[in-house]
């Protein structure tokens, strides 16, 4: 029997795909399974034809049977998500559910919202904390390579970092520089190439009367851009010279993105 999904379950991809309900996590054991829900995701309500999730099923050399297999696969959802969730009609699928049944599309809303509210740094922390707070991991999770998920999977990690960004503007703005270092530099390790981390993180050690720390991130930055030959730019140069006293510079002033 095919099971209903509720209005709170929420469709994972943030993570390994599965369905969260209230009563927990189910889990979608084949793999193929879960290609064919992360397809639908991709489709963000559209329509995914047959064809289309043929393909990226199994390239261009489809087994002869394909299209039993992927009736098969669809049955298997259906006991998962509910036959009125999964719909078919005109040689296509499509997943009929709430942006916020969906991980990923609530991420996106909730990271439109937190950018709208930019100058109000408390909201814009409370939904960037909430829009983190939905990763458990790479998304697709073990789809995360296949190449039909690639380029959504780096594209929602840009996403992610650059609400990790908006965070921690907001916590420099309310005036938690000391607490934000720690995590910069772990960020700045992570994302070497980053600049506007690496800025943030200049940012709060100047705030934390760390100039020479500040100083010595300058010279990091310059360094690691300058491996991949890329030049920092003046932003750097002003950035050095405010830390010297060479020229003044604007008191806490939000770092500005490049």
């Amino acid at each position: 029997m095919d099971a209903t999904m509720q209005r709170d379950d929420v469709i994972r991809v943030l993570g390994p795909i599965d369905l969260l309900t209230a009563t927990g996590a189910q889990s979608i054991r084949s793999r193929h399974c879960r290609a064919v829900l992360g397809m639908l995701v991709l489709g963000a309500g559209r329509a995914v034809s047959v064809d289309r999730l043929r393909a990226g099923l199994w390239g261009e050399s489809p087994p002869k049977s394909a299209d039993n297999s992927l009736q098969t696969y669809v049955s298997r959802l259906r006991r998962v998500v509910g036959t009125d969730v999964l719909e078919h009609a005109d040689h296509a699928y499509q997943l009929v559910v709430g942006r916020d049944q969906i991980d990923a599309l609530r991420f996106e809303d909730l990271l439109l919202r937190a950018t709208e509210l930019r100058s109000e740094p408390e909201r814009c922390q409370a939904l960037c904390r909430e829009a983190l707070a939905l990763w458990r991991g790479d998304p697709f999770g073990d789809l995360y390579d296949d190449e039909t998920f690639r380029l959504e999977a780096r594209r929602l990690e840009e996403l992610r970092l650059g609400v990790m960004e908006l965070e921690m503007e907001a916590e420099l703005a309310l005036g938690n520089h000391e607490i934000v270092v720690a995590e910069l530099e772990s960020a700045v390790e992570e994302h070497p190439y980053r600049e506007h981390l690496w800025y943030l993180l200049i940012e709060a050690l100047l705030r934390s009367e760390r100039r020479v720390d500040a100083l010595r991130a300058c010279h990091r930055l310059d360094r690691e851009l300058g491996e991949v030959g890329v030049d920092a730019g003046d932003q750097l140069r002003r950035i050095e010279a405010r830390i010297l006293g060479v020229e003044p510079g604007p008191d806490h002033t939000e770092p500005q993105r490049s």
